[in-house]
């Protein structure tokens, strides 16, 4: 809805009410009770559409004015955020990567920086507003540090039973 033709249409609204009112006064003498309550009703039919219009209008300011806060957040953002392990990150003084993950898909389409999580599976990394997903283990160890810890205990035991199958001698 064009929020231009909306405003036009809700003063000829507004005109038609005016105008109702105009007549009911210069002629309210010379009114049968029946005309007066057509001419009422006419008026209040025309408030109540120039208040459903204003309303939509309303709605429409607030829905660009979102919109417009959003590509300026994304704007003042995209100058800072660096583009690392398929997520973007807010970087450091040193330009190490180190806000976010954020998800690349959301930021570079809907010009939202949406933060990334870990999935249940490793290292599967989603993001809640697309729904999108993908791996990547060095944003998934960003996610869950626990996780990268359990990980190299677990490639630690396997070196060490990979050591002892090797040497089938030793005790």
């Amino acid at each position: 809805m064009d929020p231009v033709s909306t405003i036009g249409t809700a003063l000829a609204s507004i005109t038609t009410a005016a105008d109702i009112a105009k007549l009911l006064i210069d002629g309210s003498l010379s009114l049968k009770n029946a005309e007066w309550k057509l001419r009422l009703a006419d008026m209040a039919e025309a408030l109540a559409s120039t208040r459903q219009q204003i309303l939509d209008i309303r709605d429409l300011v607030t829905e660009r004015d979102k919109t417009i806060s959003q590509l300026q957040e994304a704007l003042s953002l995209k100058g800072k955020l660096i583009l690392k392990d398929s997520a973007y990150w807010l970087p450091d003084e040193k330009g190490n990567a180190v806000g976010g993950p954020f998800c690349s898909r959301c930021f570079e389409i809907d010009h939202v920086a949406c933060t990334l999580v870990a999935d249940e599976k490793e290292p599967q990394v989603k993001c809640p507003n697309c729904k999108s997903t993908f791996c990547s283990k060095p944003v998934y160890y960003h996610l869950r540090p626990d996780a990268e810890e359990a990980h190299k205990k677990y490639n630690v035991m396997l070196s060490h039973l990979g050591t002892q199958r090797r040497h089938p001698m030793s005790f």
